[in-house]
């Protein structure tokens, strides 16, 4: 596909083989998104988390709109258009597609009327991004070992942004966070906190020792039940491991301290979503006088 073929569409698109369209829609597959460098999402309230995050001093100027796909038939609010002009403001190229056209773009039901792009590379942080004033209140870093399902992902990062988390840590090897399923789990978070990737723990290590971080790993039969626990209390690193592994052992040794869950029924374990939300709203509760 040559850059002619990427010049903005000056008539609607009703054909689902149009070379934008067809580019769009691979963007459900990693390999796509990783070429392109960009992902797709749908939706007015992911979309206007996007528009309030380029207002947001630590997401400003990351967050870069690509394209938006939308169909003017789908609008049944006022929102939808505002979202629209605020996405082609700021930088996005506007293409009008039918109905049918758009529903080829969006893995949603009800896409709104909106199918945006964004770019990968300025949206992604570095471990040098992360800058804690030891003056400031209590911090939380939440950091993801492995995880391996896009929906787990997307859901800790949305409760990392409804905690006040500085940011989220994904470590290597890990779902894409980028994946549909966790876009829309993230419910529009990913463009509210800083995200992040990494191979190295020492690096992890070194970052968690210049911010005053220490860090508190979760762990379903291993550690001190969170209730009896003062591991909470200050600025900490949430450690969650994986789905089906737990913790690795590289990380466990450089744990400051280890916290479980109490369980009363038949239950194994609690799926890493739930116990690590519970964990962050556990932090919360604990540093309660200092942040509220």
């Amino acid at each position: 596909m040559d850059d002619k073929d990427l010049e903005p569409m000056k008539e609607m698109v009703t054909s689902t083989s149009n070379p934008r369209i067809v580019e769009a829609r691979k963007l459900t597959q990693k390999k796509h998104r990783l070429r392109q460098n960009r992902f797709a999402a749908a939706g007015l309230q992911i979309l206007g988390m996007a528009l309030e995050g380029m207002d947001s001093p630590r997401m400003a100027g990351r967050i870069r709109p690509l394209e938006v796909f939308f169909c003017e038939e789908l609008f049944t609010t006022d929102t939808a258009p505002t979202i629209l002009t605020g996405l082609i403001a700021a930088g996005a190229t506007g293409i009008a597609v039918s109905q049918r056209v758009l529903e080829t773009l969006s893995d949603r039901e009800l896409s709104q009327g909106l199918v945006a792009t964004f770019a990968i590379d300025s949206l992604l942080h570095s471990l040098d991004d992360i800058q804690i004033p030891t003056t400031r209140l209590p911090r939380l870093i939440v950091l993801l070992d492995r995880p391996q399902y896009p929906g787990n992902a997307g859901t800790l990062i949305r409760t990392a942004d409804a905690v006040g988390a500085e940011c989220v840590i994904l470590i290597e090897p890990a779902v894409d966070a980028f994946a549909p399923a966790s876009i829309r789990a993230s419910m529009g978070s990913i463009f509210a906190i800083p995200t992040l990737r990494t191979d190295d723990i020492s690096a992890i290590q070194a970052v968690t020792q210049r911010v005053h971080v220490r860090l508190v790993g979760a762990d379903a039969t291993d550690g001190q039940m969170v209730w009896e626990s003062d591991a909470l209390k200050g600025s900490i690193g949430l450690v969650l491991g994986n789905e089906g592994e737990g913790l690795q052992q590289e990380l466990q040794q450089l744990l400051d301290a280890t916290v479980t869950l109490p369980q009363r029924g038949g239950a194994e374990s609690l799926n890493v979503s739930i116990a690590g939300g519970i964990l962050m709203y556990e932090w919360m509760r604990a540093n309660r006088t200092d942040l509220f």
